[in-house]
């Protein structure tokens, strides 16, 4: 018998983790974090120490927690893409440092992360990891460079575990792998399980309006985006339609794309992106930074939601003139700065709080399949159980998939731990 407990992205976004329990031994798929709330919170604690933690991708929501079993003197050997074990690197620290920011110590330190990273195995899409009850395989989920399906055949169970996916091609990276073996037990992710994405040609379209007016207006146009994935798209969709102004790159996503370019075998077409890049000027220091908006320009910088980062100190400095414009490339969740800025005008952070006068807009460019592809794909994996995680309104999703035949649940707090005989 497989016990299977869901300990994280309970009908909610963040901290992702399963726990499977094949009785010889426990797996753990991802261990995150809710980055989005300070202090951050952990899954449910995983009772006995894991044989196996096998990690989706390296966004901290599935990677955040990650060092905590090194704090409890738990050393667990990680399974994950070469590429994810770079990327959760550099977040992983960069996690510790915003939070002793904000004046929170985090439940681990930099030495347990350091010890993590020496837990990680690599491996590569589709080779087979023997475990003591079966093998498991990853196959390329097109959410974000190396990120994974997660396919454990477990005695005589097959398990998918999504992580976060994408079915749809972008500029970055293929739609996730459609030819996936036999599979009687779906872990889905349901981010966008109650509505679809505007079309891609239209947001890229309207991204590149907003910047042709703004820079003919002698103005800046801030782009805000995720580090991670992100703004590598943004920066493709820039080259697609031609880069002639001057274009620049600050924050994490700088260490990100340096990354992210040493794996051009996971990248849709690595070339643009080495093009693109000819044409982004790194920002180093506060004194380029100040250079960079003494002219017309666009700068991509993080954070996606507001949430600090160097496109705090750009706001500050360019709020005031209705000439400048800035674009938010993603969900914002509620109470974010983001979020904030978008519903009352007002950029709220820390000790700040600042009437916005330069234009904002959001644009739609998520990294997540949307309600019509999650359909699809479940009706295409056409699994004897499915279970909706890692979303708002996974309920209404579960029961949405019942009508339509397959047997649903959306594991809850209280009902969170399922046997399959």
């Amino acid at each position: 018998m497989i016990e299977i407990s869901f300990n994280g992205a309970l009908t909610c976004v963040g901290a992702s983790a399963v726990l499977i329990d094949t009785g010889v031994e426990k797996i753990v798929l991802d261990y995150g974090t809710k980055v989005r709330e300070i202090p951050p919170k952990f899954p449910i604690p995983i009772n006995g120490k894991p044989d196996y933690i096998f990690l989706s991708h390296a966004h901290l929501d599935h990677s955040g927690g990650l060092a905590l079993f090194e704090a409890k003197g738990e050393k667990v050997p990680i399974y994950a893409l070469q590429c994810t074990k770079e990327l959760t690197e550099l977040l992983l620290y960069d996690s510790i440092k915003v939070s002793r920011e904000e004046g929170i110590e985090l439940p681990f330190s930099r030495d347990d992360v350091e010890r993590t990273l020496e837990a990680f195995k690599n491996l590569n899409y589709k080779q087979k990891i023997k475990v003591r009850s079966g093998e498991v395989t990853f196959f390329d989920a097109g959410h974000i460079p190396g990120s994974a399906f997660i396919h454990l055949q477990l005695n005589d169970r097959k398990i998918l575990y999504t992580g976060d996916f994408n079915t749809i091609d972008t500029r970055l990276l293929k739609k996730c792998e459609r030819n996936l073996p036999e599979v009687d037990v779906l872990i889905t992710e349901s981010t966008y399980s109650d509505r679809d994405h505007p079309k891609r040609e239209e947001q890229e379209k309207e991204l590149i309006e907003i910047i042709n007016e703004t820079l003919a207006r002698d103005a800046n146009c801030l782009i805000a985006g995720f580090a991670v994935g992100r703004l590598q798209e943004i920066l493709l969709v820039l080259e697609k339609y031609g880069i002639d102004y001057p274009l620049y790159l600050d924050g994490m996503a700088k260490k990100a794309t340096n990354i992210i370019m040493k794996y051009e075998e996971l990248l849709k077409d690595s070339k643009k992106l080495e093009k693109a890049l000819n044409e982004v000027r790194y920002v180093h220091s506060a004194k380029e930074r100040k250079r960079s908006i003494k002219h017309p320009s666009v700068i991509l910088s993080t954070s996606g939601m507001l949430q600090g980062g160097p496109m705090v100190w750009y706001i500050k400095k360019l709020h005031k003139n209705p000439l400048n414009s800035l674009v938010l490339t993603g969900w914002q969740l509620e109470g974010t700065p983001g979020k904030i800025l978008l519903e009352t005008g007002k950029f709220v952070y820390e000790d700040l709080n600042l009437d916005v006068k330069m234009k904002v807009k959001r644009l739609d460019f998520s990294a997540h399949v949307g309600r019509s592809g999650l359909f699809k794909f479940i009706e295409k994996v056409s699994p004897e159980k499915v279970f909706c995680i890692h979303g708002d309104h996974t309920e209404e999703f579960a029961s949405e998939l019942r009508e339509i035949g397959f047997d649903a649940v959306a594991p809850l707090a209280n009902n969170r731990i399922f046997k399959l005989d």
